[in-house]
């Protein structure tokens, strides 16, 4: 009913809803309206045990006009990604232009293929970051956006967008009174990619200054670390040492809010 109401709208005064919601956009505001969201949760089924919380599923219901400001922002931080080697990692194979998951596959099956042809050994370490999207700190990502020298009207658009949402819960035909939360990520969002891969840059610069033989590869929030060297022994100690550093960092950096775990 909504969307055919802002289709009418749209239609009746296309020009004023253009200039209105572009300005919008540009003023780095958010609506407040486009921030409240129901979030409907449904059982997974044929599971034996309901108690477990992955079992469920939720369903975000947004506004599609917050949908469409997403996507603008989106598509101009992919962008800026593309012009600045600084904001996302150069193995990153999600969230970049023809790269995807048969890409990061491919990446990795050519480098073994070099390493056994020069019978040297390849040892790799898998890592995972727990939760991503529940553990973005809105201050943190500030401080890495100017850093990075990200505009002042994205910055600003970013944190007006991840304060004060408003989510109410729906559960087998009973809807939850709207609650208010004060930094919102969402997994479905447009955006949240793009900032999640931003929010981890700095990991794998950290982690390539420190130890120069050592690449990486990443999916989103599964990281590979990886070296090419044909002492094995030696390769180990390496990879022990860049796990342990990386946990550190993450947890001094980050104050907590990222997690890595051993796959």
């Amino acid at each position: 009913m909504l969307f055919a109401i802002i289709q009418w709208v749209y239609k009746t005064i296309s020009k004023i809803f253009n200039l209105v919601y572009s300005n919008l956009i540009k003023n780095n505001y958010h609506s407040k309206i486009w921030r409240e969201d129901t979030r409907i949760i449904l059982k997974k089924s044929n599971k034996l045990n309901y108690s477990i919380s992955k079992i469920y599923k939720i369903i975000m219901l947004l506004n599609c006009l917050n949908k469409v400001a997403e996507k603008i922002i989106a598509v101009q931080l992919s962008y800026t990604a593309e012009i600045n080697d600084k904001l996302l990692n150069f193995d990153q194979m999600k969230g970049r232009k023809q790269r995807s998951a048969i890409d990061a596959v491919l990446n990795l099956v050519h480098d073994v293929q070099m390493m056994k042809s020069w019978e040297n050994t390849l040892i790799c370490l898998l890592l995972d970051v727990k939760e991503v999207f529940d553990h973005i700190a809105l201050k943190q990502l500030i401080k890495i956006l100017i850093r990075l020298k990200i505009s002042v009207n994205l910055i600003n658009w970013v944190k007006c967008f991840l304060q004060n949402w408003i989510i109410a819960l729906a559960f087998d035909d009973e809807r939850q009174k709207s609650k208010k939360i004060s930094t919102e990520i969402s997994q479905d969002s447009f955006i949240s990619l793009i900032l999640f891969l931003i929010y981890i840059w700095y990991l794998f610069s950290k982690i390539r200054a420190k130890f120069k033989n050592l690449q990486s590869l990443s999916y989103i929030d599964d990281v590979m670390l990886y070296i090419k060297e044909r002492n094995i022994d030696k390769n180990v100690k390496i990879l022990k040492n860049a796990a342990k550093f990386a946990f550190t960092w993450i947890e001094n950096y980050y104050n907590s809010s990222l997690h890595l775990f051993f796959i």
